[in-house]
């Protein structure tokens, strides 16, 4: 696990591997804490990366920026025909409505499923970068959760890594009368990782929209409604959207972090009548309120 992030003045846990659900000794410390803390508290965290994951997260935009500026039949050749791996053009993907797409293009990520994205080996660069800054977020981001988890009667997070995805946001110029890149939504996952690296992100932490902007070493985790089911609705899903500044040079990054599926998962919390909801079908079907397809059991 990287320690680059996290000070010697740490508390051991068990939290996950890259590789996967694999128990590990690792250091859990005060940032750890406190994202998991702000997150029950205020609803989302901002986590300082160390500068190797810094570094990594720099060199995953920068690496996809040059695939972006290939000719638009190039990109296509490297997205799957229903638009959910690899290259997703502009005009499939948006926040609440077909007739408002989101202003970006797309590129994604499954887990480790290259597989699944067409002539991968062409694009390596990319998929390198992706997956080196995968390997960064995911030992951190299982550690922030199972301590929001264990706040609960000490349930445990669930495993996620199979069914999580990276996903860059390539801004489009788009004319001033759209005010929105995207419109108001929460993105239907258990947490989204995002950092982005220009002004229009505005998140509702409060019912009024409160300006966003990651230092370049910054992450912003805002939970979803997966997180808002597990917890029997005592996390709320952060509602966001993107303002139009007329940048033109936008991009985001993010993980949308899924619970696995294959198995039963229930919520961390009881009903009145003291049973406990599979919400499974909420996690798969979520994707399918912005035009993509439902999550697999990849």
């Amino acid at each position: 696990m990287r320690r680059g992030l996290w000070p010697p003045n740490a508390i051991p846990c068990t939290t996950l591997s890259p590789q996967g659900r694999t128990t590990v000794t690792a250091t859990v410390t005060d940032a750890i804490t406190k994202a998991a803390s702000d997150i029950l508290a205020n609803g989302f965290a901002v986590v300082k990366l160390s500068d190797l994951d810094a570094s990594r997260l720099q060199n995953a935009i920068a690496t996809a920026n040059r695939f972006f500026a290939r000719p638009l039949e190039e990109k296509m050749a490297h997205g799957s025909t229903d638009h959910n791996y690899g290259y997703r053009p502009f005009g499939i993907e948006y926040s609440v409505t077909p007739d408002r797409p989101d202003m970006n293009e797309c590129f994604t990520l499954w887990s480790s499923r290259l597989d699944l994205i067409p002539q991968a080996e062409k694009i390596s660069d990319v998929n390198d970068a992706f997956l080196a800054w995968r390997d960064s977020l995911a030992p951190l981001v299982g550690a922030i959760l199972d301590q929001v988890a264990n706040t609960f009667d000490g349930a445990v997070a669930p495993d996620f890594e199979k069914a999580s995805y990276l996903q860059m946001n390539y801004c489009l110029p788009t004319p001033p009368e759209r005010d929105l890149l995207q419109d108001r939504h929460e993105d239907g996952h258990m947490v989204t990782v995002l950092h982005a690296n220009g002004a229009g992100l505005e998140i509702f932490a409060t019912d009024e929209p409160m300006p966003m902007l990651p230092a370049a070493d910054e992450i912003v985790i805002m939970p979803g409604s997966v997180l808002t089911a597990l917890s029997g609705g005592a996390i709320p899903p952060l509602y966001h959207q993107v303002r139009n500044h007329g940048l033109d040079d936008r991009q985001s990054l993010m993980y949308f972090v899924n619970p696995e599926v294959e198995n039963p998962l229930f919520s961390w919390t009881e009903a009145a009548d003291g049973s406990r909801v599979d919400i499974r079908a909420h996690v798969q079907f979520a994707p399918t309120m912005f035009g993509l397809p439902p999550v697999e059991a990849l």
